[in-house]
């Protein structure tokens, strides 16, 4: 996504040839195929991305940049449509397009929006069969972090149960204009159907890691009761003093069957 108002949005565009190709690569998007690019911008994806013959479904907010995207590459396998990456509808894109998902997705996500962007599309395995995205490293550190890592949290234990996610590489500041004060990193996800009780789990989550500094038993008692945190704590053999931080994505899960629904406020 971009948008005119770039301090708002935190939009940097990608001026480097070599870091473009180097994400297309990652992408691996033979002739032919589709692709879903969010916030083409100035086009430094977009561009290699057709000259290698793939097809290319962007998503811009930016009228003025849309119009450029029209101007120069429109008619040479682009449909642009125009409007907030967070509220379009991408199945019926797809389809206004001719395009069958699944289909990958690349983009070079804002800062301010990235994370609930990453949220939406990992859920979404009947439409994107993998995800190439490039964000604040500090976000790529959250979103594949793993337990005991300064980066696990909330974030981490929502996409492993949509997507598994890797870090491929970081991008520095000077491959950006106007060049950001943060270092960049491309991730690549692979979404999923997530297992049954992933709501659930991620609830028991979301809970546990809202109370980082207390046991995992107190941040869960102040949602579920005490009585029923500690006994569903102890009941996966875990120590009283465990902290959210430290568990992975499946004790959660474990946690929520325990637990049940989490008690109206």
């Amino acid at each position: 996504m971009r948008a005119s108002r770039r301090p708002r949005l935190g939009q940097n565009f990608l001026t480097s040839p070599r870091t473009a190709g180097r994400i297309v690569d990652a992408l691996g998007a033979p002739a032919g195929t589709w692709v879903v690019e969010i916030g083409p911008g100035r086009g430094a994806l977009t561009r290699p991305l057709l000259a290698r013959g793939a097809k290319v479904l962007a998503v811009e907010i930016d009228p003025r940049l849309a119009l450029r995207l029209r101007e120069e590459l429109g008619g040479g396998g682009l449909v642009l449509v125009e409007t907030d990456a967070l509220a379009f509808d991408p199945a019926a894109a797809l389809s206004g397009a001719g395009a069958a998902p699944p289909v990958p997705l690349v983009a070079n996500l804002p800062y301010e929006t990235a994370t609930p962007m990453v949220r939406s599309f990992a859920r979404r395995p009947d439409l994107f069969s993998r995800l190439v995205v490039m964000v604040q490293r500090e976000v790529a550190e959250r979103i594949c972090g793993r337990p005991g890592e300064d980066g696990y949290g909330f974030l981490s234990v929502d996409v492993a149960f949509h997507a598994s996610a890797r870090r491929l590489f970081d991008v520095p500041p000077g491959d950006f204009s106007p060049r950001p004060k943060v270092v960049s990193t491309v991730v690549e996800l692979a979404p999923r159907v997530a297992p049954e009780g992933a709501d659930g789990a991620i609830a028991v989550a979301s809970a546990g890691f809202s109370l980082r500094r207390k046991t995992l038993a107190n941040a869960l008692g102040a949602a579920w009761g005490r009585e029923a945190a500690v006994a569903a704590v102890e009941a996966e053999g875990l120590r009283p003093t465990v902290r959210a931080e430290e568990l992975p994505p499946e004790v959660f899960l474990a946690l929520s069957r325990r637990l049940g629904p989490r008690p109206a406020a």
